[in-house]
């Protein structure tokens, strides 16, 4: 019982997570994942799900960086824009915590765009266009965690 209650609050956390960007929240849920299987061995999930966890939680890191680079891409950014992009959210997070994590992104496809020698205007659409990369991420990692959990639940019910 007390494995379930400890893997349900990791899990809940990593929701939380995912909803609020403080906390690496997929990252989180799966580690709630884990904890029930390594306490539980054989009673809880198999090795093959706990592996399909961890796949689905790569790729919600993978959406951050790539929705983030598509987003400043697809409003004009060159694919130095793109790539400043990336690095200020990965810069930002380190850091500057939550703040950082939100502007980071802007702020790094703004910069290089700039030192690409694009104009203000340019150089701003690049920059909301990471805003837009960065709310489909949240969405999608929000649903992806979302269904690792419900899956979670439903397999020890099964």
């Amino acid at each position: 019982m007390l494995s379930l209650i400890l893997a349900t609050s990791l899990i809940a956390l990593g929701l939380l997570g995912t909803l609020l960007p403080i906390l690496p929240g997929t990252v989180i849920a799966f580690s709630g994942i884990a904890v029930h299987k390594l306490l539980l061995g054989e009673a809880s999930v198999s090795w093959e799900f706990v592996a399909i966890a961890l796949g689905i939680t790569l790729l919600t890191l993978v959406i951050d960086a790539w929705c983030t680079w598509w987003g400043a891409r697809r409003f004009g950014a060159s694919w130095k824009g793109a790539l400043g992009a990336v690095l200020g959210g990965i810069f930002g997070l380190l850091f500057f915590s939550l703040p950082g994590l939100i502007l980071g992104p802007i702020v790094g496809a703004v910069l290089f765009e700039l030192l690409d020698n694009r104009s203000g205007p340019e150089a701003a659409r690049a920059g909301a266009g990471t805003v837009v990369g960065a709310l489909i991420a949240f969405v999608l990692k929000i649903g992806l965690t979302t269904g690792m959990v419900a899956a979670f639940y439903i397999s020890l019910m099964a």
